[in-house]
């Protein structure tokens, strides 16, 4: 992609996820919030499309960042999970506050689903095409803000305070993204417990987390599996075929 393409491919998914987040926050129905939220802003926008768009790249999963974790990967998770997370519950602690440990459980399985969405996308997509095209540090400042306005789609994280905040935690997982060497596996580790620990502390601005939503993430995640061992498949299928019609050409 060009500049201009990769500009107007993130611009019009940043739009798309705000406008399924915002539609399923809007009326949260069950099937409706599965369809537009689960389906529309996590498989098909979040997952589907941006693998459409690369369906033409070599070593997909690996540009992805599913790439090699080693102790570079493991240091850089370390510090910025630690800082994420111990941001929050250190001051809580010296407070005197209570963690609400017990609302956790049921987010569990949702949030483990939206961050893999959120990474995969603003992470494993928008940061590594922006990248390509602008460098390094314009597009840990753009994942940052894509993700912090992708936010706007949640009535609860709708003022200028928490979607500032939101922007240096995204620039903090872009950043962690960056100096791990584009792993994806360290960008989801590193936001999976700042989400649960922001979840128990401001579980009022977050959407309603109930059975249904822990059914319906699990089955989404399902889903999300099986593309990928389809995926996976098809690729040996295709690797195999250009072998032997190298070795035959050869012959």
């Amino acid at each position: 992609m060009n500049q201009r393409k990769t500009i107007a491919c993130c611009v019009c998914l940043e739009i798309m996820v705000i406008l399924c987040v915002a539609l399923a926050n809007m009326y949260p129905r069950p099937l409706w919030y599965f369809f537009c939220y689960n389906l529309l802003y996590g498989v098909v926008f979040s997952f589907l499309v941006p693998m459409f768009l690369l369906r033409k790249e070599k070593n997909l999963f690996a540009l992805m960042g599913f790439t090699f974790f080693g102790k570079r990967q493991l240091l850089v998770l370390v510090i910025f999970a630690n800082f994420s997370v111990g941001g929050q519950l250190i001051p809580m602690a010296a407070a005197g506050r209570a963690i609400p440990w017990g609302l956790l459980p049921m987010g569990i399985v949702p949030l483990i689903m939206t961050t893999f969405f959120e990474e995969f996308l603003f992470r494993g997509f928008c940061q590594t095409r922006l990248e390509k095209a602008f460098g390094p540090l314009p597009a840990i400042f753009a994942s940052g803000l894509m993700f912090s306005l992708y936010h706007l789609g949640y009535p609860g994280f709708r003022t200028l305070g928490d979607l500032l905040l939101l922007l240096a935690v995204g620039i903090g997982f872009a950043a962690a993204y960056k100096l791990s060497g584009s792993n994806l596996i360290v960008a989801y580790f590193v936001n999976l417990p700042n989400a649960f620990v922001t979840y128990m502390l401001k579980f009022e601005q977050f959407p309603s987390m109930k059975l249904s939503s822990t059914v319906a993430s699990g089955v989404t995640l399902c889903l999300v599996a099986i593309v990928f061992i389809v995926l996976a498949v098809l690729g040996k299928i295709n690797d195999k075929g250009k072998r032997k019609r190298e070795s035959g050409g050869a012959v």
